[in-house]
């Protein structure tokens, strides 16, 4: 043999292993650890707890029980208003939010991660970098965004989520009268095309974001779209305004690795350069991917089925009058103790119009309620129990029967009511109204409009 053949064979140096890995400065990690605490924190106790009540609350209601993890959201709340107000907080249940609570409860959690960033920088000091936890952050932001764009998304898409406003028991309403919330509501309810389209943008979204390939696209939609909420919740005192922010932020947020991308396009300084996202936390188990993939896709899917049907199931509510009582009825004569009542009667005021609802047909979704108006417009809101032609009134905020009519009609387009009301008798024959919104319709051309009916 020669001499070369025991020649050793030349390699390349091996780097150094903690020269290669990228090492963050302990403020950056101080950072991460205080935003994956918080924001994390959020995105998994608020924004999970957030949606289980809305999903509930659409698809369970809230009249019996509780709401769903209510021990998690009083203890919470109980240590945020002991910090901002030294004394407890009731949980109350609303249709809306932004109550104290939920302000408290936003603070609690901020208060119990704080210690958690803590301990946590005190027993991982010694971690070179959190990319891989920073990229799972962004992938389950990604997931409960799409999640709550879905959700919203698909109650516009069936118009259910405004879909109520312009029943009858919302039409007697006078406009000065109405608060900017149900006047945003009645704007979106008003047009059912409307409702879709902006559904859409939302649902989609959501959709997009659940994909790779696809998700910055859903980000940009879903930036757009929850700018528009936060701007119309903010400016229409619509009672969603905190979650309304947090979806914003967290849409932005996740786009943040393209930002640099979009100051070169926006200022004209360069191209733009491809963009490598950090790999998550068991990015290399197969298994774990694929399990990750079907609970994906796997909640998304029962997401919509649920919402899907209850959307349908209500808009079908909505939409199917029980009974010939349905409607809005304008008053021809109105009597109290026999006498024809005069505009200025009091004790009690004659109903010159009243709206019923009677929409009952899908159990739970019913929606029964008698509206009465008075000469100078104020209107008074009823719940309403229909048993044949007894109609039994009471108010929202009490359970005790307050009036009883009793309702016959000569034909459909008639009713007369009778009965006692503040101890007097009345009786009122009323004749259906039809709103002049009912010949609203689309038209690419217009008829002339007065030129001082727009000052």
């Amino acid at each position: 043999m020669t001499r070369a053949a025991y020649s050793p064979i030349p390699t390349t140096e091996t780097p150094d292993i903690a020269e290669s890995v990228p090492q963050w400065t302990s403020l950056q990690k101080l950072g991460f650890r205080l935003l994956f605490t918080v924001g994390g924190g959020m995105l998994a106790v608020t924004g999970g707890v957030v949606l289980l009540v809305t999903v509930f609350g659409s698809v369970v209601g809230f009249d019996e029980g509780h709401y769903p993890c209510e021990r998690l959201l009083w203890l919470l709340a109980q240590i945020g208003s002991y910090v901002a107000r030294g004394r407890s907080v009731e949980i109350t249940r609303s249709a809306g939010g932004d109550m104290l609570w939920m302000w408290c409860f936003q603070l609690g959690w901020i208060v119990v991660a704080l210690p958690i960033t803590a301990l946590w920088t005190v027993m991982d000091r010694r971690r070179p970098n959190y990319r891989s936890m920073a990229a799972s952050l962004l992938v389950f932001a990604r997931f409960g965004l799409a999640l709550v764009m879905i959700f919203y998304g698909w109650g516009k898409v069936i118009p259910v989520q405004m879909g109520y406003m312009p029943l009858p028991e919302h039409q007697l309403q006078l406009t000065g009268d109405t608060s900017l919330f149900n006047t945003l509501w009645g704007f979106v309810g008003a047009s059912e095309a409307y409702s879709v389209a902006i559904g859409l943008i939302e649902l989609l979204s959501g959709l997009l974001l659940l994909w790779n390939r696809t998700w910055v696209l859903g980000a940009v939609g879903a930036v757009i779209s929850t700018a528009q909420v936060f701007l119309l919740n903010l400016t229409y005192d619509v009672p969603v305004k905190l979650v309304a922010a947090q979806l914003f932020l967290v849409a932005v947020a996740i786009t943040c690795p393209y930002w640099p991308n979009l100051a070169r396009v926006v200022f004209n300084r360069g191209g733009t350069r491809p963009v490598e996202l950090w790999s998550p936390l068991w990015a290399d188990n197969r298994w774990l991917r694929r399990a990750g993939v079907v609970a994906k896709f796997g909640i998304a899917a029962l997401l919509l089925v649920i919402t899907g049907v209850g959307g349908v199931m209500a808009y079908i509510g909505y939409h199917t009058p029980s009974s010939t009582l349905d409607g809005v009825w304008r008053a021809t004569s109105f009597t109290i103790d026999g006498r024809e009542a005069t505009l200025n009667q009091a004790d009690p005021q004659p109903w010159v119009n009243v709206a019923i609802t009677d929409r009952n047909k899908v159990p739970k979704l019913g929606v029964v309620r008698f509206v009465s108006q008075e000469p100078a417009g104020y209107t008074t809101r009823w719940l309403l129990t229909i048993d044949g032609d007894r109609l039994e009134l009471r108010k929202p905020d009490s359970d005790i029967t307050q009036v009883v009519l009793r309702a016959t009609q000569p034909d459909q387009d008639r009713l007369v009511l009778t009965g006692e009301l503040d101890g007097k008798q009345i009786k009122g024959i009323y004749e259906r109204r039809f709103m002049e919104r009912s010949k609203s319709h689309f038209r690419l051309v217009s008829p002339p409009i007065p030129m001082d009916s727009v000052r």
